[in-house]
C-alpha cells in the first residue's frame, strides 16, 4: 500500500528520482556533444567531438518522425449507433491538431525519446479561440491541451516492470511563492492552502538548476518546488468515481527548506479526484523495451560507448594530423645553400655549383598512420552498423557498395526506421486518445470544426459539442478507435507529389469506365487502399461510385422513371432498424452548457500562470 501522507509520498518521489537520474546519467554529456562547444560561451572548447553522431542522428531521424501534423481516422466497433460520434471525434481531433499546432511539442518529444525518453502531459485548459460566455452561470469553453514535460522533471513508480503497470506517475515544477499565494487566496475553491504556502520558505534552487542550465544564469525569484503525483488506484471518499470519468487521485506536494538547512514536505493543496482517462495524464515516448524495466532504451544511449570510442580515436587522428611537419635538412657548412632553398619559389631553378645529394634531405615528422586510419574506418563502420546510419540513409552514396549491397543496407535501415516510426506513432495515438476522451465526455469542449468538416457534412458552420452521446445505447469511449493516416506526418517532395497526382488522375480515367460494368467489386475500398499506398487519403472521395452506377442504370433503361431512383443489389433486402445517438455536431454555436464542476486536477504551468495573471 502506498503511503499517501506528505512524508510517505516524498519518500516515494525520492526513490523514483534516483532511478530516473541513473537513467539520465549521460544525458548532459550527450547534449553537450550534440550542440557542440560553440553553442554558448560557457561550453569548454576542449570537449569538441570530431564525430558528432548525436547531431547527425537527430537531424536525420526527427524529420522522419515528425514533419507535419498527423491526420487521424476515427472509426468505431459499433458503426450502427456510434458512426455519427466517430465522425464528430474525427473532425474535432483533426481540427484541434491544426489549431494547437500539435507538431511543435511532438518535435521536441521526438528528440527526447531518441536521447532517452519523452513525456507529454494532456489535460484541460481554457479555449481562448472561442469567446467566453458573458453569463457567469454558463460554462467556460475548454479543450484539451498537451505540454511536454522535461525528462529531468518526470518520475514514475520505480518498482513497476512497465509504464502501464506503474502505480503512480508525476512531475516536478516550480512556482513563484508570491504569485502562488495570491492565486490561492483569490481562488479558494481551487483547494490551495494559503496558510501552508505562506509558511514555506524557498528551496534556494530554481527550475533552471534542475534542468542543468548554467548556474550563473540563475535569478532568485523565491520559487517553491512542487510535485504533482497521480496515484492510479487511490480513490477519495467523495470522488464521483470512474463511471463519471474520475480515475485515481492527484496529490500536490511542496518541498521547502527548514531553518536548520534540512527539507520539509507538506501538502499545499487538497487531494482531488483526477478527471481524465483511466491510463492517466502522462504519455511516455520510447523506442526499445528493456525486460522488467519501466524506462525504455533509446537508440543513442545504446551506442554511447561506440560513439565515445570513435571520438577518442578521431581526436587522436586529428592531433596526429596537427603534429605533421615536412622539413628540409641542409648542410650547415654552406649557409648560402640553405638560404637559397628557403627563398626559392615553386618551379624556380636554383643553380648550385657542385651540388651533392647528401647536402639536402627532406624529412616528414608526425602525421596520420595507416593503422590509425584503418581503425578509424572500422570504428565508423561498427557505429553505422549498430545505429543504422549508413551512407545511403545520409544521402551520400559514394559508389563503394556493390549493386546488391546498397539496396540490402537500405532495406535493413528501412525496417529499423519503420519500427522507430511505429513506436513513436503509437505514443502519438495514445496522446490523442486522451484528447479524444475529453471531447467525448466533457460538455465544456465546444469549438467550430472549420471548412473541411462543413464541406463533407454539407453544413454551413458545424461545431463540435463534447459530451453529447446516447447513454441508452450502451456505447462507451472504448468503442472509438483511432489511427494515424499513413504518411500524414511525413514529408512528400513537390516533384513526387506532382508525379503521384498525375498517376492517380490517369488511373482514375482508365478505371472509371469499368466501375458500372463490374459492380460486384468494392471500388471505394480499393480506392481507399490505393490512396493509403500513395499518401493520398482523399483519393477514395474523388470518385463517386454510387453516382457512376446510377448513371449506368439510367442509360440502360429505355424509358427511365424520374421518380424512381435505381438501387444497387447490396441496398435491396429487408430493412434493418438503426439507432442513432444524439448527434455531437451542431450547425451553430450551442447554448452554453452548465459547468459540471469537473476538474482534471492536473495543473499545467502555462494554464496556472494565466489564471494567476
Amino acid at each position: 500500500m502506498i503511503d499517501i501522507t506528505a512524508e510517505g509520498l516524498r519518500s516515494e518521489v525520492e526513490s523514483a528520482e534516483k532511478l530516473r537520474d541513473s537513467i539520465l546519467n549521460n544525458f548532459s554529456k550527450q547534449t553537450a556533444s550534440y550542440h557542440g562547444p560553440w553553442y554558448h560561451d560557457s561550453s569548454p572548447k576542449h570537449e569538441y567531438s570530431p564525430e558528432n553522431h548525436y547531431f547527425e542522428y537527430i537531424s536525420l531521424m526527427v524529420p522522419r518522425l515528425v514533419y507535419d501534423n498527423p491526420r487521424f481516422r476515427v472509426t468505431t466497433r459499433r458503426p450502427g449507433s456510434q458512426r455519427v460520434t466517430a465522425d464528430a471525434i474525427r473532425h474535432g481531433l483533426n481540427r484541434w491538431i491544426r489549431d494547437t499546432n500539435f507538431k511543435a511539442p511532438l518535435r521536441s518529444v521526438a528528440a527526447d525519446c531518441l536521447f532517452n525518453f519523452g513525456v507529454i502531459m494532456t489535460t484541460q485548459d481554457q479555449n481562448k479561440t472561442v469567446q467566453a460566455k458573458a453569463n457567469e452561470d454558463e460554462a467556460t469553453p475548454m479543450w484539451p491541451k498537451c505540454e511536454r514535460i522535461s525528462q529531468r522533471m518526470f518520475f514514475v513508480d520505480p518498482q513497476a516492470q512497465s509504464f502501464d503497470s506503474a502505480r503512480y506517475t508525476g512531475h516536478k515544477f516550480y512556482r513563484d511563492k508570491d504569485d502562488l499565494l495570491k492565486f490561492a487566496r483569490d481562488n479558494k475553491e481551487s483547494g490551495w492552502n494559503p496558510d501552508a504556502i505562506e509558511d514555506l520558505s524557498s528551496t534556494g534552487k530554481s527550475e533552471s538548476e534542475d534542468l542543468f542550465y548554467d548556474h550563473h544564469h540563475h535569478v532568485d525569484r523565491d520559487e517553491i518546488a512542487l510535485y504533482e503525483i497521480w496515484v492510479k488506484d487511490h480513490e477519495l471518499d467523495d470522488s464521483p468515481g470512474a463511471s463519471e470519468g474520475f480515475n485515481g487521485t492527484i496529490f500536490t506536494l511542496a518541498v521547502a527548506q527548514t531553518d536548520s538547512g534540512g527539507e520539509v514536505s507538506e501538502m499545499v493543496r487538497d487531494p482531488r479526484p483526477y478527471y481524465g482517462p483511466r491510463w492517466g495524464p502522462y504519455s511516455l515516448f520510447g523506442v526499445y523495451e528493456v525486460p522488467d524495466h519501466v524506462y525504455p532504451l533509446a537508440p543513442l544511449i545504446a551506442v554511447q560507448g561506440q560513439v565515445e570510442d570513435l571520438n577518442v580515436h578521431s581526436s587522436t587522428v586529428s592531433d596526429s594530423a596537427d603534429a605533421y611537419k615536412r622539413l628540409v635538412l641542409t648542410d650547415s657548412t654552406d649557409p648560402k645553400f640553405a638560404q637559397k632553398i628557403k627563398d626559392g619559389q615553386h618551379n624556380y631553378v636554383i643553380p648550385i655549383a657542385g651540388l651533392e645529394k647528401s647536402k639536402m634531405a627532406q624529412v616528414e615528422v608526425g602525421g596520420v598512420t595507416a593503422q590509425q586510419l584503418q581503425y578509424l574506418e572500422l570504428a565508423k563502420d561498427r557505429l553505422d552498423r549498430n545505429s543504422g546510419m549508413h551512407d545511403a540513409m545520409r544521402g551520400n552514396v559514394a559508389g563503394r557498395g556493390t549493386a546488391t549491397e546498397v539496396p540490402v543496407a537500405a532495406e535493413s535501415a528501412t525496417i529499423r526506421v519503420s519500427y522507430i516510426k511505429q513506436r513513436f506513432q503509437h505514443s502519438v495515438e495514445k496522446v490523442c486518445q486522451t484528447v479524444a476522451w475529453y471531447m467525448y465526455h466533457d460538455d465544456r469542449v465546444v469549438f467550430p470544426l472549420g471548412g473541411d468538416a462543413a464541406d463533407e457534412m454539407g453544413m454551413k458552420e458545424p461545431w463540435l459539442v463534447g459530451g453529447q452521446f446516447d447513454p441508452e445505447s450502451g456505447a462507451t469511449f472504448d468503442d472509438i478507435e483511432l489511427e494515424i493516416e499513413p504518411y500524414s506526418m511525413e514529408r512528400s517532395s513537390e516533384s513526387r507529389l506532382q508525379q503521384k497526382t498525375m498517376e492517380a488522375f490517369q488511373m482514375i480515367v482508365q478505371v472509371a469506365p469499368g466501375i458500372p460494368q463490374m459492380p460486384w467489386i468494392d471500388w471505394k475500398g480499393w480506392f481507399a487502399k490505393l490512396g493509403d499506398s500513395m499518401n493520398m487519403p482523399e483519393l477514395a472521395d474523388l470518385v463517386n461510385v454510387d453516382i457512376a452506377n446510377q448513371m449506368a442504370g439510367m442509360q440502360e433503361s429505355p424509358h427511365p422513371d424520374p421518380k424512381i431512383q435505381p438501387r444497387m443489389g447490396k441496398d435491396a433486402g429487408k430493412a434493418r432498424p438503426m439507432t442513432t445517438p444524439q448527434a455531437p455536431i451542431t450547425a451553430a454555436p450551442p447554448a452554453a452548457q452548465q459547468m459540471a464542476g469537473q476538474d482534471s486536477g492536473i495543473e499545467m504551468s502555462e494554464a496556472l500562470n494565466s489564471q494567476m495573471r
